[in-house]
Parts: structure tokens; C-alpha cells; sequence
């Protein structure tokens, strides 16, 4: 089995402890370092290179908005889960603009965070239900940073595929790949070529964009 290798980055180092402890006893994570800034998060990431960064929003300088949207520049293989005490559709908002792979809440059960670890790993997001609902209401606040979508292209202008557009439907229900393929009777290499094809006809960079867009304009629904 493949090591997911993540960097914890939280001022709290009580908090950073607990954490590695948790993901330590994962046979497939491995705690590579703990960082307790931007700064420091930046910097550890070029010497350590991890596969996911778990990382609060609020540090001392640099804040977690502006340590994800510089890593998504440096280093776009990194993959961002945010774990916070926010659960405001603002700072969701923020973080999918910056370029992160997941959000979850510090009162998250662990199996969650562990869960949702290997998820980002392996390419996919996660935003819990409620968040991105809200997200989705205030989507208008949205608008001006993605000023390309304003003139929202049809279905048949996006050129997508009746099976493209089931996949978009699955991402916006915030299913996994694998969830996705157990759904449409499909492989999962079948999925991530649909995912990466659905990706590059709507010009956004991830799964949370392509489900905030597609809903948005009406191409799929929300399922609450």
C-alpha cells in the first residue's frame, strides 16, 4: 500500500501532537513534519514533500487562505485539507478560490480526517454537505473571481457527454470515485478520465469548482 505522507500545520502544538498520534497509527499515512505557520509550512513543504498538507486557517502571519493559494502555485501536486474551527460559507468560499482539496471542521470525528486524507490523496475533494450548501446560496459572492462563468456556456456548447454530465451529477453529490463508479457500473480509471475531461470543458481546476459552477448555472442539481 502506498504511504500518503502529510504535513500537519497548526499553531495549536497540543493539537499537533494529538493529530500525529491519530494518523501515525494508520498503516498507510506517515506524519512527515509539523508546522506551526504559513511561513514554516512553505518551507517545510520544499524539503519534505508531502502529499497533503492538513491545514488550519487561522496562524500566526501568513494565514491558511494565503499558505494554500502560494501552494497551489508552487507546489499543485500538494494536495490542501483544510481543518478549522470556521464554518462559515466565506471562509469556504475562500479555500476553494485558493485551491484546496477539502474542509472539514475540527470537531470532525477522526475517521472522517482519515477518510478524507486519502481522498484528497488520490485526487478527489471534500466539503461536508452543509457547507457547500451555503456556498451554493451565496454563490453570486462567487461570481466576480470566476468572471469567465458569468456567461455560462449550454450543455451543448460545453460539449458534454450524457455520461460526462452523470459523472458532474455524482461530484456535485460529492461522491468518491469510487462511489461514482459503483453508481454508473463504470471502472474507476473510466471515472477519472470523465473527471479530468469534465475538468478541462468547464476550464476549473477541481472537483469543488466543477460542482460550484454546474450548480450554479443549473447543468446539474444539488442534492440536500
Amino acid at each position: 500500500m502506498d504511504q500518503i505522507n502529510v504535513l500537519i500545520a497548526d499553531d495549536h502544538p497540543l493539537l499537533r501532537q494529538g493529530l500525529t498520534r491519530l494518523l501515525e497509527l494508520e498503516s498507510d499515512i506517515n506524519v512527515v513534519g509539523q508546522a506551526g505557520s504559513g511561513d514554516e509550512t512553505l518551507t517545510m513543504v520544499e524539503t519534505m514533500e508531502p502529499d497533503v498538507v492538513l491545514l488550519d486557517i487561522n496562524m500566526p502571519g501568513m494565514n491558511g487562505i494565503e499558505t494554500a493559494r502560494i501552494l497551489r502555485e508552487r507546489h499543485p501536486d500538494v494536495c490542501v485539507l483544510a481543518l478549522t474551527i470556521h464554518d462559515d460559507e466565506s471562509y469556504v468560499s475562500e479555500m476553494i478560490r485558493a485551491g484546496a482539496s477539502g474542509y472539514l471542521l475540527k470537531d470532525a470525528e477522526p475517521s472522517k480526517v482519515i477518510q478524507a486524507i486519502r481522498r484528497v490523496s488520490l485526487g478527489e475533494s471534500v466539503y461536508p454537505s452543509p457547507l457547500m450548501e451555503r456556498v451554493m446560496e451565496h454563490y453570486h459572492q462567487m461570481e466576480v473571481e470566476y468572471g469567465k462563468i458569468q456567461n455560462a456556456a449550454t450543455i451543448d456548447e460545453l460539449q458534454l457527454t450524457g455520461r460526462e454530465l452523470e459523472v458532474l451529477q455524482c461530484i456535485a453529490e460529492g461522491m468518491s470515485n469510487k462511489e461514482i463508479a459503483r453508481t454508473l457500473f463504470i471502472s474507476e480509471k473510466t471515472v477519472k478520465n470523465h473527471v479530468t475531461n469534465v475538468l478541462r470543458k468547464l476550464e476549473v481546476e477541481d472537483r469543488t469548482q466543477a460542482a460550484v459552477y454546474a450548480v450554479s448555472k443549473g447543468i446539474v442539481s444539488f442534492d440536500k
